[in-house]
């Protein structure tokens, strides 16, 4: 019994682990494309003595594993939702849920469904990556110009926005288009200087028919 008690709580280190790195690649690769994935439950986790940290990281999941623990992590919210069906934010979240554990194709119908029923540009930002994710780059694109029209200075939309032309359309002057909107939008932002280099570097490809494969500025 205690040998598979602390199986169960090695598991639960790393469910943890997992998702933090998860986190923590997307947070690199997109800048502001996801808003804090919601939580299962409203109930504070349980307090725990602190345990020595691991000799080595714990292995990674598989991608089955990953899809088991996002059902997991989603099934309360699952329940609620046959109680709530047509509730936006509840649907977002499920998105958000499996989204967080890159289960893109279980995301999009509760991101598509919770924008059908009342559309906000947070979770069009979110619906973008997952079709962006899933290789369909101008829907991805839509869904952020559909954003813009709700909220045209929106800064994170405007980043990912130049990020998804050029890395995804190769089009470089969309994407300085989406980038010079951002400064004007938002000209203290933290990341003003990294987006100014990207428009340099873009400015470069002007010349170059949209579409064509060349070096990416730096993200």
């Amino acid at each position: 019994m205690q040998a598979s008690d602390q199986q169960t709580k090695s598991w639960s280190a790393t469910q943890v682990y997992t998702m933090a790195v998860i986190c923590l690649i997307l947070g690199i690769a997109f800048g502001y494309l996801l808003r804090a994935p919601g939580t299962a439950t409203a109930s504070a986790p349980p307090a725990v003595t602190p345990r020595p940290a691991p000799s080595k990281a714990p292995e990674m999941p598989s991608a089955a594993d990953m899809k088991r623990m996002a059902d997991k992590q989603v099934a309360p919210l699952l329940e609620e939702l046959q109680k709530n069906p047509k509730d936006p934010e509840l649907l977002g979240k499920i998105g958000e849920g499996y989204l967080a554990a890159q289960q893109y194709q279980s995301a999009q119908p509760y991101l598509d469904r919770s924008v059908a029923l009342k559309a906000t540009p947070d979770n069009l930002n979110e619906l973008s990556y997952v079709y962006y994710a899933l290789g369909d780059v101008d829907k991805a694109i839509d869904a952020l110009n559909r954003a813009l029209k709700l909220d045209p200075k929106n800064a994170k939309v405007l980043y990912n926005l130049g990020m998804f032309e050029w890395h995804g359309k190769s089009d470089p002057k969309a994407a300085i288009a989406a980038w010079q909107r951002f400064i004007k939008a938002d000209p203290n932002n933290p990341k003003r200087a990294q987006v100014e280099k990207m428009i340099s570097q873009a400015q470069q490809h002007l010349n170059i028919p949209p579409g064509t494969k060349t070096a990416k500025p730096a993200s």
